[in-house]
């Protein structure tokens, strides 16, 4: 029964760690340091918490933050123009079907 359960969460961590890497996703990393025993149950409570809906919207508010300092330091903005661009974009869907959509006084330097 160890072996299954060993096999069950070395497969778990396998598959899901690379499908949540972009997220920073540690589960398998904190599984790792828990008892045999108890891995599978954490590392399924674990992957839970990571899909809960809060954990979800926080990590693509934590992306969108990232997208428009990029997309402002592409611009080569700088000081306030900067700071209210990445407001702007923050509060703005600057992203529509995987197209730029910047601020509209602002252009991207190329």
């Amino acid at each position: 029964m160890k072996y299954i359960a060993t096999l069950t969460c070395l497969l778990l961590a396998a598959f899901a760690t690379p499908s949540f890497a972009h997220d920073h996703n540690d589960c398998a990393d904190k599984a790792a340091k828990v008892p045999a025993a108890e891995r599978v149950a954490f590392t399924k409570k674990c992957m839970d918490d990571f899909a809960a809906p809060a954990h979800v919207a926080a990590m693509k508010q934590h992306d969108k933050e990232q997208h428009c300092s990029t997309n402002a330091d592409g611009m080569k903005l700088q000081g306030k123009e900067k700071e209210e661009y990445i407001e702007h974009c923050n509060k703005e869907n600057d992203m529509v079907d995987g197209k730029e959509n910047p601020h509209p006084h602002h252009h991207v330097a190329k």
